[in-house]
Order: C-alpha cells, then sequence, then structure tokens
C-alpha cells in the first residue's frame, strides 16, 4: 500500500540522493565531487545582476547548463558568450569531456551553434507551436 503526495524540498534531496547512489552502482563516478557547482554572475558598476549561468558538472566529468540568461538591455555586447566560455574553461581545468543545454526556437539556438554547439534532440509542440532543442559540446 502507498500513497501519493506532495515533496518538500527535503524529499526532493532524498530523492535525487537515491537515484544518485543507485546510478553509480552502474556507472562509477569519474569525478571526486560528484556536483560541482559552476555557476557565474555578471553584475554591473553599481552590483546588479546583469547576467548569469547555472551550471553544474556532474559524475561523470559532463557539464548541464540549466539557465543561461543575459538582461535586455546587456545584449549584444558579448557577455553571453563570455560567461559561457568562461564555464567551458572551468569544466576543460576540471576535465570535463561534454557540455550539454537546452533552449527553445525563441531562444538562443543559433547563439549555442555559432559556439561550436550541435543538436542531439528536438523536442517539437513543448509549448505548443514552438521546438524545444537539446545541444551538446565535447570539450
Amino acid at each position: 500500500m502507498y500513497h501519493v503526495q506532495s515533496c518538500s524540498e527535503e524529499d526532493k534531496t532524498y530523492i535525487v540522493d537515491n537515484l544518485v547512489a543507485y546510478n553509480l552502482t552502474k556507472v562509477p563516478s569519474e569525478q571526486e565531487e560528484l556536483l560541482l557547482d559552476l555557476s557565474r554572475k555578471a553584475v554591473n558598476e553599481e552590483g546588479k545582476i546583469i547576467g548569469g549561468i547555472i551550471a553544474k558538472m556532474y559524475c561523470w566529468n559532463c557539464v548541464y547548463v540549466d539557465s543561461l540568461w543575459v538582461s535586455e538591455e546587456s545584449r549584444g555586447n558579448g557577455l553571453g558568450r563570455t560567461l559561457l566560455q568562461d564555464v567551458e574553461a572551468d569544466a576543460r581545468l576540471n576535465q570535463a569531456t561534454l557540455i550539454h543545454l537546452d533552449t527553445f526556437d525563441f531562444q538562443a539556438k543559433e547563439f549555442y551553434e555559432k559556439l561550436g554547439y550541435e543538436v542531439f534532440g528536438i523536442l517539437e509542440g513543448c509549448p505548443k507551436g514552438h521546438t524545444r532543442y537539446y545541444l551538446k559540446k565535447s570539450l
């Protein structure tokens, strides 16, 4: 017998920790620290965040970029490229071999492709009338 309930943050951590533990019984970790936070932010002279990237290197020397954002007034001057390349450089220093991310058709697919990323998956209708692209790059 069981009951399905909403999760607390503590519950989510428990679930992820147990999934990682299972995964590691199948494929051992290739890095000392299971999750290495590579996230960065860019701030202006007033200390306001004008861009940032959320990225983590996980178990098998792979980096997942969850989010990359640049404020509208700061776009077009290379900040997004700088943030992404900074994470890539740090990832290489930590022996990462692969970086991957996803983007929507109304976001930055061409931006990533110019930086050497290639599409390896497409999800149509997410959201309705749009396409989500999954991209990767060998480091």
